[in-house]
């Protein structure tokens, strides 16, 4: 099996993000945003549809990369049902601007570092961090005692002033 340290976001800038965590492996910075939101959800099977719900919602049926986000934020969750704290829950946040659309699950989980593996075909699993290597256009981690932040990033075209003027 192949294993894969994930990729670094990477802008140029100094600073990693600030998760309220050390980072260990995701650097550069988040672009400034206009918007964030976030919910905590229970641990259970059952919560990932409601977090897929929630990104949804918040980023509505016209977002350019609103099935992608979905898509990778039901992965994210599921990862962290299965690896993080029972008690404790997942947090989803959501962070808009600047072009992109930036989502964060948090868990308390395992101490292991992320991995991207090439799952075999007929495995039932183990592809939530591959399709999230090959869909964003950035992701990291960052660890701490407290648990685990894994963070994608999805550009969002903005459209120009002249496709959003009405005659």
């Amino acid at each position: 099996m192949n294993d894969r340290v994930p990729s670094v976001l990477a802008t140029g800038a100094a600073e990693p993000p600030d998760f309220g965590m050390e980072s260990q492996a995701f650097a550069g910075s988040i672009p400034q945003t206009h918007l964030m939101i976030s919910r905590r959800f229970p641990s259970s099977p059952e919560q990932v549809r409601l977090a897929r719900r929630f990104v949804g919602a918040t980023l509505g049926d016209g977002h350019p990369r609103g099935d992608d986000a979905v898509l990778l934020t039901s992965e994210l969750a599921a990862n962290a049902v299965r690896h993080g704290e029972p008690l404790s829950g997942f947090l989803v946040s959501i962070r808009l601007g600047g072009g992109c659309v930036v989502i964060t699950v948090r868990d308390e989980g395992s101490a292991l570092i992320p991995r991207t593996k090439d799952a075999d075909l007929d495995a039932a699993g183990g592809r939530g961090l591959w399709l999230v290597d090959h869909i964003a256009d950035r992701w990291g981690f960052s660890r701490s005692a407290a648990g685990t932040a894994i963070s994608f990033e999805l550009a969002a075209p903005v459209p120009l002033q002249s496709e959003t003027d009405t005659e």
